[in-house]
């Protein structure tokens, strides 16, 4: 099934991201379901980046926010994991330490 192109409307994606409430999306012509953590700026671009723990792959992953479409919150919540990368993706492909 094809994506609509809608775009995310960025208070829904917070809410659920504070009310720790699972989302799913189309990214790149595909369906993920995360546990939002976080709307991170990349610092050499500028670009939103959407954080989370990826339900199908089982590992954290990062989403530019430009780039998701159909983004529904679901009523299924989630407990908060301690295990957060303290690596982020950098502007040139590469991994840098998080600034804490």
């Amino acid at each position: 099934m094809s994506p609509r192109r809608t775009f995310p409307n960025i208070r829904a994606l917070r809410a659920a991201i504070q009310g720790r409430r699972i989302v799913s999306f189309w990214c790149k012509n595909r369906e993920f379901r995360i546990e939002p953590y976080g709307l991170l700026q990349a610092k050499c671009t500028k670009a939103w980046v959407l954080a989370g723990w990826c339900l199908e792959r089982q590992s954290w992953r990062f989403f530019r926010f430009a780039e998701l479409r159909d983004v529904t919150a679901s009523e299924d919540r989630f407990p908060l994991r301690d295990d957060f990368p303290m690596e982020v993706p950098d502007c040139r492909g590469g991994w840098r330490r998080r600034d804490a």
